[in-house]
């Protein structure tokens, strides 16, 4: 059985693209909380090229039975044209925090 609660990792070209992906999220009952990382330098291959930019990092707080419109939402409102999304399982943590994400998410 998969794990409920799920860590959905994504990066964007500013700040103000990661913000206005979170709020999406948040007000659509998708993520409970998303951290915000400012400044993350990345370095990888696109079209043949070596590319290195700073982006930003968002850490996108879920439940299992919300990641496929999580993914669909990102891969909506993103600007890449190929958005890193990578989904962890969370098998241990507070269980006080994950009754507030229960709470948040219905």
């Amino acid at each position: 059985m998969a794990p409920h609660y799920k860590l959905v990792l994504t990066t964007c070209e500013n700040q103000d693209d990661a913000r206005q992906l979170a709020k999406q999220l948040i007000t659509q009952k998708l993520a409970a909380c998303v951290n915000i990382l400012p400044a993350v330098e990345s370095v990888y291959m696109w079209q043949n090229e070596v590319v290195q930019q700073t982006e930003t990092k968002l850490f996108i707080k879920t439940k299992s039975d919300k990641i496929s419109k999580v993914i669909q939402t990102i891969k909506e409102l993103h600007s890449y044209e190929v958005p890193e999304i990578q989904v962890l399982d969370v098998t241990a943590g507070n269980l006080a925090y994950f009754h507030w994400m229960d709470e948040v998410l219905n």
